[in-house]
């Protein structure tokens, strides 16, 4: 199974909690690929040793530094060049690779991701989530059309999982059109850059995936429970990936969520361990 993570130096604890959680409920032999711009090859070295050890040697790390992509970008402290990275993936990873799965680092693995990754594309280019939420998707989606002027936007996905078909991708490249995109867009047309960025690319390119199994986001346990009956014995056996969506993180102090306990046990086998 090959899988992509982008991130900086910020996010190298959280993207250890995820990985932990990936060896731990997926047994296969994994490639993991970064993509990044600024990581020390000190810090590379620290995790790929650290991914060796976590997975009994059964995963490596496939180090892939990008220079000189997206300078022009809009930026933010909290949101970096390298989330642009993920539209572009196909340029730097081996091309014998068909398909690979992205992993935003503010995830855990909850379950094995085989059934999704084997889905067929149906020649789309993406497989991704809708966050049903219809005032967020309906604000997005009037939000896009607006400030993009592309009327044929139907749906709003979420970026922070995506299977990725590689081979589509290099058949027909979308480049130009991302990067045209990202250095004309008004800034405030931008609000979550490289999200918007998908949805307005590749708007009818992105077969819709299961939120509740591989992109259930972790802020809306109320609305699932009430919305599906979704409790939280049908996330711990039927959810592959939890995710840890908005600006307020579990790593970081104040945070309350349901999932904050499981995730702090999460990060203290992950990081404090570890550090020790």
């Amino acid at each position: 199974m090959n899988i992509l993570v982008s991130c900086d130096t910020n996010y190298l604890n959280p993207l250890k909690t995820m990985l932990y959680s990936l060896f731990l409920t997926n047994d296969n032999y994994i490639s993991i690929y970064i993509l990044h711009s600024s990581i020390s090859d000190e810090n590379i070295k620290e995790l790929e040793n650290y991914i060796k050890d976590k997975s009994n040697s059964k995963a490596r790390l496939i180090n892939l530094k990008v220079v000189d992509e997206f300078k022009k970008a809009h930026t933010t402290f909290y949101y970096t060049s390298e989330m642009y990275f993920r539209l572009i993936a196909y340029k730097y990873l081996p091309e014998d690779l068909d398909r690979i799965l992205y992993l935003d680092p503010d995830t855990l693995i909850l379950n094995s991701l085989m059934e999704l990754y084997k889905s067929d594309f149906e020649e789309n280019y993406y497989m991704a989530a809708i966050h049903t939420i219809p005032t967020v998707q309906s604000a997005n989606k009037a939000r896009l059309i607006l400030t993009s002027e592309k009327s044929d936007i139907v749906n709003y996905y979420n970026s922070g999982i995506l299977m990725i078909n590689l081979k589509k991708a290099r058949e027909k490249s979308y480049d130009d059109k991302i990067i045209n995109y990202i250095e004309h867009s008004p800034k405030a047309g931008l609000m979550m850059p490289d999200q918007d960025l998908l949805n307005v690319v590749f708007r009818n390119k992105i077969k819709e995936i299961s939120e509740l199994k591989f992109n259930y986001d972790a802020r809306r346990y109320s609305t699932y429970k009430v919305k599906y009956g979704y409790e939280l014995e049908d996330v711990m056996l039927d959810t592959a990936i939890l995710h840890f969506c908005g600006k307020r993180k579990p790593w970081k102090g104040n945070y309350v969520g349901k999932f904050n306990s499981l995730y702090q046990f999460m990060w203290k086998q992950a990081v404090v361990k570890d550090n020790k």
